[in-house]
């Protein structure tokens, strides 16, 4: 819908446009001032039409949410559990691979490279690479006393994101984490 909104702001502001060209060239006040006047209505209901459609496509940008992973857990015994593990990479599930992991919670981390507000508006899409999978402890001094589970994923992150890491203050419109 915002993409056919676009497109009838776009064409009434042309027509505003020519509307006022024409009454550039007209001879008659009464006809430029008519020219004007529909020109004023075409520009402002083309700026409307335009205004929408960029305020449905930031909503659009600001409320998707793109899976990256699906976890199923199942406990195997005190204090353990297995994760398996469903990446999605581009839209399409990876084969799923199973942890065994220690402790009460598990957690996923990896690369984020979050966009400027801004650019996020404009389309731009983050960037997400799940990296490593681990098990963690509630309490603070279980999780001191136990030696830590953790899985490396597909490697570290990419040159790109090590690169974007490293730049992350000179760019201000990038969040690297």
């Amino acid at each position: 819908m915002m993409t056919w909104v676009g497109w009838c702001g776009g064409f009434l502001l042309i027509l505003g446009g020519c509307c006022v060209l024409t009454a550039l060239l007209r001879g008659g006040p009464l006809a430029k001032l008519r020219s004007l006047m529909l020109a004023v209505v075409l520009v402002s209901l083309g700026g409307l039409c335009l205004g929408f459609s960029l305020a449905l496509r930031s909503f659009e940008a600001f409320t998707s949410s793109i899976q990256v992973a699906e976890v199923h857990c199942r406990w195997v015994g005190p204090k353990a559990f297995e994760a398996t593990l469903l990446v999605i990479q581009d839209g399409k599930p990876q084969e799923p691979r199973t942890f065994p992991l220690r402790g009460d919670q598990w957690s996923i981390s990896g690369g984020v490279v979050k966009r400027h507000p801004w650019l996020t508006a404009l389309g731009v899409p983050s960037y997400h690479k799940p990296t490593r999978i681990s098990g963690r402890y509630a309490k603070t001094a279980e999780e001191t006393a136990s030696p830590p589970t953790a899985f490396n994923l597909d490697g570290e992150p990419d040159r790109m994101w090590w690169f974007l890491y490293r730049l992350d203050p000179l760019l201000p419109f990038l969040e690297v984490t």
